[in-house]
């Protein structure tokens, strides 16, 4: 099983960041696994033509939307936020 190299954008880092210690933790913790376990989830692909070929991944109340490039075994985290918020 291939582990994929999680990658986060400038944009993702800094929602990361605003967030309180202890869901910063959770969080990464949760895209550390996902890196290595990608090729064993159902990725749920969003809908719409802004988050094209973009996937997301659900965290309590928060959301991890990524793209995934195969080839490259990476995984591009490109925004993180509350669901209320992220889709904006």
């Amino acid at each position: 099983m291939r582990t994929f190299q999680v990658v986060l954008t400038l944009e993702a880092q800094a929602d990361i960041k605003r967030l309180d210690p202890a869901l910063q933790t959770r969080l990464l913790d949760k895209l550390e696994w996902i890196g290595q376990n990608a090729e064993l989830l159902h990725h749920q692909a969003l809908k719409g033509t802004a988050w094209d070929r973009c996937f997301k991944y659900r965290v309590g109340d928060y959301r991890i939307i990524y793209h995934i490039d195969r080839p490259s075994t990476r995984l591009t985290i490109l925004k993180v936020g509350h669901r209320r918020e992220v889709y904006k």
